[in-house]
């Protein structure tokens, strides 16, 4: 294939297809980014499940019932007709599952450049930057796929361990996290540590043992033994699973203890359906979003002050997370049907996929 676009339904993400493409032309002011790698987690599924309510569908659009789920990862510009984009330069971003990606760059300077396409410019601007990659700017070729795997749900990590310290932590002596298995769990569990509250983990029975090998949870339960932590303990949970069920367990056993409600991830997919959240007791379920809280800090400290809060939180991450979670490369776009199949049915929390060419 001279390029390629891998497809999913929009209203089905069990079904799939994979089209081969013609390498796009570009305009004036406008990038060709060859799409190197990428990597395909959980958190890409999030970005599926959440398309329509969230807009993620809106960044890559694709025709009729197809949608193209955006991914983290490294493109080279093939060809540029943008000042101040070279050919040959590294760009780590937003990208589709396809082989190349069209882009107009704006704000162009010496770390990169934002996407100033126009069916871009409503959407959150922290998916529309593209990073220049070189190891001067803070990016090393050894820690590619962290990047990949890793720098967007650890950001998230940082800025839902920051919300909850700006707001005292709501009150809470606990912090329940569901599926704390997920990437995005366990690197808000590593900035938690020391905190003055407890954070417990929850997980299957089949994910125990690697959570409890982490190393970073003061208590591991398996779901349903949520029902054994004393109910009279204000706290706080935080949804990475999305299930209904296990939601409503844990509102219904803490009543007007359960102080906030946080909602970010949906690795359970399956588990959708059940009472609505906004009948149970307790703090009502609500959606935390990460760009408003990097843009709340961003005004609180300034950009140069984030970036280095949130690069020093991440260099003391990379320090730990090999000895957790192996990254596991396969070819694209050969194997992309395969690996998107193993992620959307649940991998092993150990492992972690990048899509090379």
């Amino acid at each position: 294939m001279s390029s390629f676009h891998f497809l999913v339904n929009r209203a089905d993400l069990a079904k799939c297809s994979l089209e081969s493409a013609a390498v796009p032309d570009i305009d004036p002011g406008e990038a060709l980014l060859r799409v190197d790698r990428f990597a395909l987690t959980a958190n890409n599924i999030t970005y599926g499940v959440a398309g329509d309510a969230l807009g993620y569908w809106q960044f890559f659009p694709a025709e009729g019932d197809w949608g193209r789920i955006p991914v983290w990862g490294i493109g080279t510009v093939s060809a540029s007709r943008a000042e101040g984009v070279a050919a040959g330069s590294r760009y780590y971003g937003y990208f589709p599952m396809s082989g190349h990606l069209v882009v107009t760059p704006g704000k162009v300077g010496p770390g990169g450049f934002a996407d100033h396409a126009a069916h871009r410019q409503s959407l959150p601007p922290v998916y529309n930057q593209y990073a220049l990659m070189t190891a001067a700017l803070g990016f090393p070729p050894r820690h590619d796929n962290h990047q990949m795997v890793y720098r967007p749900l650890f950001t998230t990590s940082f800025v839902l361990d920051d919300y909850f310290a700006d707001n005292g932590c709501f009150g809470a002596e606990q912090v329940v996290v569901a599926s704390a298995s997920s990437k995005t769990a366990f690197g808000t569990a590593f900035l938690m540590r020391g905190r003055p509250h407890q954070t417990v983990g929850l997980t299957s029975g089949a994910n125990r043992a690697f959570v409890q090998g982490l190393g970073l949870y003061d208590r591991v339960l398996t779901y349903d033994e949520a029902a054994t932590l004393d109910p009279a303990i204000p706290t706080a949970y935080i949804d990475m699973s999305g299930n209904r069920a296990v939601l409503a367990a844990v509102h219904r056993h803490f009543g007007e203890n359960l102080v906030t409600s946080c909602s970010v991830g949906i690795t359970h997919r399956e588990a959708r359906e059940g009472q609505d959240p906004r009948s149970l007791p307790g703090a009502r379920p609500a959606m935390f979003f990460a760009p408003d809280q990097i843009r709340k800090r961003n005004q609180d400290w300034g950009p140069a002050e984030f970036r280095r809060r949130v690069g020093a939180a991440w260099q003391a991450f990379l320090g730990a997370v090999d000895d957790w979670v192996q990254i596991v490369e396969a070819p694209a776009p050969g194997q992309i049907t395969a690996i998107y199949e193993t992620v959307l049915n649940g991998a092993a929390p150990d492992r972690a996929y990048v899509l090379r060419r």
